[in-house]
């Protein structure tokens, strides 16, 4: 009686952890201005002030034009013409710094599989170079955003099929789709997060970040009213997966600093990079 007493305690001791939920991935909110080439000392862990670090972005040069659309600076979004431009999707194993400093990158914007407890595991479809890392799932994220030929698209998950890209990833929520909101209003009622989004447009991508934590609805209705009064055809706008960090960084037109929000020397699993195309030809 004794011996089933002690195992009836050992086994509440076990059980009774199994209320606290494990501990989410959250990373470190870092933002501001490196100079290259970088020093071995340099720490990511800093933030500027969401103004300061909309100046750092448009003080990078002109290859790349950056505005902050909404209010108090929350929003950054950079266009990268197509005509200018090509995209890739970057796998886990590459750091989104070493992409700029040594990859001849102008620009990286991503987020962590973070819904996890591993930011770099991804939750549904990773496919790189036409190699399937991880299998579509049938439910969860509703995006698949895939690069052919340097161009990049989003498309819904019951699109997509092999072949159609060369690598891609499955993405969302969906926050606009067809330039109509997408997302409902209820949205509102979950928490809010910083974010990192890709529009498509007929001429155009952009990519940008909320630098203060925003509702989805919120980021969407800023963005559809940024289309309008900028004469702008933009389609669609994905969230990019994680709700727990956001990167979105820029070199320089001069290659002499990357201003950044959001730490790029940590791996994430879903980041786009965009680099000019006189680049690739020379390549």
């Amino acid at each position: 009686m004794r011996t089933t007493r002690a195992a009836y305690l050992v086994l509440a001791i076990l059980f009774a952890g199994c209320e606290e939920p494990a501990p989410r991935f959250e990373a470190p909110l870092a933002s501001g201005v490196v100079t290259l080439p970088l020093l071995d000392t340099q720490r990511f862990d800093a933030m500027m002030s969401a103004e300061g670090l909309v100046a750092a972005f448009q003080g990078s040069g002109t290859a790349v034009a950056v505005d902050a659309p909404g209010a108090a600076n929350s929003l950054v979004v950079a266009h990268l013409m197509r005509s200018e431009f090509e995209s890739v999707i970057l796998g886990a194993e590459n750091r989104a710094l070493d992409a700029l400093i040594d990859g001849g990158y102008s620009l990286v914007v991503g987020s962590g599989f973070v819904s996890v407890f591993d930011p770099v595991s991804p939750l549904g479809l990773l496919q790189l170079d036409g190699e399937v890392r991880s299998e579509l799932t049938p439910h969860g994220y509703t995006r698949i955003l895939g690069v052919r030929d340097g161009e990049l698209s989003i498309i819904g998950r019951r699109d997509y099929h092999l072949g159609l890209f060369e690598s891609a990833i499955q993405v969302g929520p969906g926050v606009v789709e067809n330039g109509k909101l997408d997302i409902r209003p209820e949205e509102r009622d979950l928490p809010a997060y910083i974010r990192a989004f890709v529009v498509t447009c007929d001429d155009r991508w952009l990519a940008g970040v909320a630098q203060t934590p925003m509702h989805l609805y919120d980021v969407g209705e800023s963005l559809v009213a940024y289309f309008a009064n900028n004469s702008l055809a933009c389609d669609e706008v994905v969230n990019l997966s994680g709700d727990r960090e956001a990167l979105l960084a820029l070199v320089s037109d001069d290659r002499q600093s990357i201003a950044y929000f959001g730490n790029p020397t940590l791996p994430k699993a879903s980041v786009v990079a965009f680099r000019a195309r006189e680049i690739v030809a020379r390549s």
